[in-house]
């Protein structure tokens, strides 16, 4: 019998999709598709958040509204539907216009199905660029949102020293960059979530990479003892950064750079107010829409 997966579906402002799809991918969703919405209504589309498991139990669609309320979409709610998707129509959607990009100035992103044209990649896309060949659909991380690309951009620029620590891996793909640019580096990268540590052993290997170039480990940061780094990616919420921050004091030394992102634009004030005490200095910030990215340094 075909697999099927849970999707959870809602009306949402066209001006909150971003905010919205973020959400669901934090909450546990593999990934989003938008839709249009009524027609009578250009301002809102629909947001279709396919998630693994036979089911959404009512703890986890109370934790989706939570999040919701928390972040002032809790109007969004009055229109969520649970539903269910075939496995062959979820990938296939994912197919549908995901072609080969660029991020940076060394980083193609390209979806496994495109891996053959690798070197028929048009323009000058495919030249002096390091190719991440990613299987998207099963872990978050397809390099499309923004606060993947802030990442990767910041190791185009602080990556140092021989050891890098990627916090939340989710599809690798912070992780198989840096080993693209140093392959020298020994990095560690960890998940809590089972599924993402396969996908992002499949990553590293379409990507080129031998099986024990990355150390994949499943996971809280508890697992990591006895190491600091010269570099820890942090690609989570405010809230779960600022929530880590004790872990990062006990994993850096001196010199460690943090590029963080998964931060709203709204919440930069809270998130350096939560910085007092600790020792680490904002030495970079960038904004996109309503996302900032903020590289850290340990003092």
């Amino acid at each position: 019998m075909n697999k099927t997966w849970p999707t959870i579906e809602f009306d949402v402002d066209t001006e909150h999709e971003d905010l919205a799809s973020w959400l669901m991918v934090h909450a546990g969703a593999l990934g989003c598709e938008v839709r249009p919405g009524d027609q009578a209504s250009a301002k809102q589309i629909v947001i279709v958040a396919t998630f693994d498991g036979a089911q959404l139990g009512e703890s986890d669609l109370n934790r989706i509204r939570a999040s919701f309320e928390e972040y002032g979409l809790a109007s969004c709610l009055n229109s969520l539907r649970v539903k269910s998707i075939a496995e062959e129509d979820w990938l296939a959607k994912w197919k549908e216009g995901f072609e080969p990009f660029a991020v940076g100035e060394q980083f193609m992103i390209v979806p496994s199905w495109c891996k053959d044209r690798l070197n028929e990649a048009k323009g000058d896309i495919n030249k002096d660029r390091h190719a991440i060949v990613i299987e998207p659909g099963m872990a978050f991380g397809t390099g499309l949102h923004a606060t993947t690309q802030f990442c990767l951009c910041a190791l185009e620029e602080h990556l140092q020293g021989k050891d890098l620590l990627d916090v939340g891996t989710g599809s690798g793909i912070l992780a198989i960059a840096a080993k693209l640019i140093r392959p020298d580096l020994n990095i560690i990268a960890f998940d809590t979530d089972e599924q993402a540590i396969k996908l992002a052993a499949i990553n590293c290997k379409l990507s080129g990479l031998e099986s024990d170039a990355i150390e994949l480990l499943c996971g809280t940061s508890d697992i990591i003892q006895g190491n600091t780094f010269d570099v820890i990616c942090s690609n989570m919420t405010c809230e779960d950064i600022l929530a880590l921050l004790p872990e990062y004091v006990r994993l850096s030394k001196p010199g460690t750079k943090i590029p963080c992102a998964g931060i709203l634009l709204e919440k930069r004030d809270l998130f350096k107010q939560g910085l007092s005490g600790f020792p680490f200095s904002v030495i970079e910030e960038r904004v996109n829409g309503m996302w900032v990215g903020i590289v850290l340094q340990r003092d």
